[in-house]
């Protein structure tokens, strides 16, 4: 991560600024080593003061550096080696489309305030709940997490964390649902007002410039192999219509052969991709492919990570119907063929009780 903020720097002052800033949140002896040679040879003056800004932030984490020349800082021992600012974390999206996001607040003296919601992107916020915990707890939380799930909690701005769970509550509570009458109360200590529009922290990662491409839509699939995703399948009555299709054509009195059946399966799936994916859904797989870019990203995974944005761009431009995007067409499949399987089987076992005379 340092070494991408740093070869983007000179590129413009605004994002030097950006830069700086984001080096100053990273405890890690490389973003020190490099705001350490920032400061030296700054000559801008607002620059040099958000480095001293950056500087100060990681000596409250612990990590600090001999002093440049002239300048000297006296940093109290923070409590309990607490940020200042408003953390946020999110998970992976899993395979109904729900993800889990924290907000940690440090309190003077008392610890850390947590909100965690689980966001469901299609029913909105499913449960929520706040603690005053310290820190040692909110990393134990996290390594849980991992080591029985395999799901890193990954850190992102809180205001875009602050975003998903408020629009998850709007969408949660228009339906008139129940679990989530003190998400109000809990969120205000973090953000009484309703939420400023956040853009999506993955486009100021990754250039969305050079991903639309057709080899970009062509490898998609290899998205479906990494480990977050191998549970991924489409709730099913989203594919129940395109089932029934296939069922029918297997089921079919005529005598197709194999490149018959081939086709009419494609021809099937070709309709599922352009009509489950656009419309109404459009917005919300577009999300979904950002929050997941966004997931590989922050976990070393650079060159997935674009892959799954190449997605997502595709999903916003509306173009899942006509073009051929691998990682759809092999979602599609992978669903039908979970959901075939599955009534296969309950075929089977219902055959198996019946007992002959």
């Amino acid at each position: 991560m340092v070494g991408l903020l740093t070869a983007r720097l000179g590129k413009g002052r605004e994002t030097d600024l950006a830069i700086i800033f984001l080096l100053g949140r990273i405890a890690d002896p490389a973003a020190l080593q490099a705001l350490t040679a920032l400061e030296k040879t700054a000559t801008d003056k607002d620059l040099k003061k958000e480095v001293r800004r950056s500087l100060f932030k990681l000596a409250q984490k612990g990590m600090s550096a001999p002093r440049a020349d002239g300048f000297e800082v006296s940093v109290p021992k923070p409590i309990l080696q607490l940020s200042p600012e408003i953390e946020g974390y999110l998970s992976s999206v899993d395979g109904a489309g729900g993800r889990l996001v924290w907000l940690a607040k440090p309190q003077a003296g008392s610890g850390i305030q947590l909100l965690q919601g689980m966001v469901s992107d299609r029913e909105g916020l499913l449960r929520a709940g706040g603690a005053l915990i310290r820190r040692k707890e909110l990393r134990r939380m996290a390594q849980e997490i991992r080591k029985s799930h395999g799901i890193t909690m990954i850190s992102i701005p809180w205001e875009y964390g602050d975003q998903i769970l408020y629009e998850g509550y709007e969408k949660a509570k228009a339906p008139g649902r129940s679990g989530t009458e003190q998400f109000p109360s809990l969120r205000a200590i973090f953000n009484p007002a309703k939420p400023k529009s956040f853009p999506h922290p993955i486009y100021g990662l990754l250039e969305s410039g050079g991903l639309r491409s057709g080899a970009g839509r062509d490898l998609s699939h290899r998205l479906l192999e990494e480990p977050e995703l191998q549970p991924w399948i489409l709730d099913e009555d989203w594919v129940k219509p395109y089932l029934r299709q296939v069922e029918e054509a297997q089921e079919s009195r005529l005598v197709l052969n194999p490149l018959q059946k081939e086709e009419r399966f494609s021809g099937i799936v070709r309709d599922a991709v352009r009509e489950i994916f656009y419309g109404e859904n459009q917005q919300l797989f577009q999300r979904r492919m950002e929050d997941t870019a966004l997931y590989l990203f922050k976990t070393g995974r650079e060159e997935q990570a674009g892959l799954a944005l190449t997605v997502a761009l595709e999903l916003k431009e509306g173009n899942a119907g006509g073009l051929d995007i691998s990682f759809l067409t092999g979602w599609i499949q992978k669903s039908l063929a979970f959901y075939l399987g599955q009534a296969k089987a309950k075929a089977a076992e219902e055959t198996s009780l019946i007992v002959k005379p």
